[in-house]
């Protein structure tokens, strides 16, 4: 009755009260199991949950199950997302009247954001303000797709996944034999998945990670061996984009945007995590070009990309190339 869950650690300590427990019970751990990822994992979320029940969970003996009898946990650090369920932090507004007042600017431009919004695009509230809007996320796929990008980059890791909107993009130019992309927040991560399916995107194509994007990239260049082997890429052939936070609308009202400010994660931190592979960067339109030149390899230039729609400028793209390492001759 559990049926993939029948492994989750939580799941497994059940399994010695088997007998005792009676089918209806059995049918509510397996909903529980099903709407809530984390209580696969976390004993003490699953007990509570049961607890919430009541009736419902008559011949359950939860009594013993703390997080000190918990199963051990995985080997690995991370590992692939299953599919998570859409939530009630998952909107698909209909009019502007459902729409919290300080995503109303972006709800009205929701065509430009997802073209196939009304065919059931969902999005928690957060993630209004930072998807990229997909004419430009189109255009940003297709550019990476160009030759003039190593061809020998063959693996794309999307490091704010957030609703998906640039993952969709990637997936749909069939550029990558694997895209593996990350998003912190279960929710937002469950829209994202859900919005891929709206658009037709292969369930193959795609990677899901619900985590710390910093984590993982620490994970595959320093100790590789904690990860899921799904998770684990050739370095060499893969290329970092990265759609981080800005810090909220307040970037707007600066004239040149210092990068070492933005919140939560400045131009050094991001670029420190992803130094040992070509990145590309989307940044605020008026970001500072001075700091972003930089990180230009001895000699080099960089490629600094403004996107527009309608003649006005959205956002800014800077493509910076892998640190060489000091025996390369290349």
């Amino acid at each position: 009755m559990l049926g993939p869950h029948v492994d989750a650690p939580s799941a497994q300590l059940l399994l010695p009260q088997a007998k005792q427990i009676p089918p209806a019970a059995w049918q509510v751990i397996r909903n529980v199991l099903d709407q809530n990822p984390q209580a696969r994992d976390d004993v003490s979320c699953l007990t509570k949950l049961l607890a919430g029940e009541g009736q419902a969970t008559n011949g359950i003996n939860t009594d013993g199950l703390d997080a000190n009898t918990a199963a051990e946990p995985s080997d690995f650090s991370l590992k692939p997302a299953e599919r998570l369920p859409l939530t009630d932090q998952c909107h698909h507004y209909t009019g502007k009247h459902e729409v919290p007042w300080d995503i109303q600017k972006y709800f009205s431009q929701r065509y430009s954001i997802f073209s196939y919004y009304d065919d059931g695009v969902h999005m928690t509230d957060d993630a209004w303000f930072g998807v990229t809007p997909e004419p430009v996320a189109n255009q940003i796929a297709y550019e990476l797709s160009e030759d003039h990008y190593d061809p020998k980059k063959t693996i794309l890791i999307d490091a704010f996944s957030g609703a998906g909107g640039n993952t969709i993009a990637f997936a749909l130019s069939e550029r990558w034999s694997r895209i593996i992309a990350i998003e912190c927040d279960p929710a937002t991560l469950a829209c994202a998945q859900h919005n891929a399916e709206l658009y037709g995107v292969n369930p193959s194509a795609v990677t899901w990670i619900l985590g710390d994007s910093f984590e993982y990239l620490d994970q595959l260049v320093n100790n590789p061996e904690k990860l899921h082997p799904d998770l684990k890429v050739d370095i060499q052939s893969t290329m970092v984009f990265a759609s981080p936070p800005w810090g909220g609308p307040g970037y707007r009202t600066d004239e040149i945007f210092d990068l070492s400010t933005m919140q939560p994660y400045s131009l050094s931190q991001l670029h420190e995590a992803y130094k040992k592979m070509d990145h590309l960067l989307f940044l605020p339109r008026t970001s500072d070009i001075r700091q972003i030149a930089k990180l230009a390899p001895k000699g080099e230039k960089l490629e600094v990309i403004q996107y527009c729609i309608e003649g006005a400028s959205k956002a800014m793209g800077a493509y910076i190339p892998a640190e060489k390492s000091p025996a390369s001759n290349e």
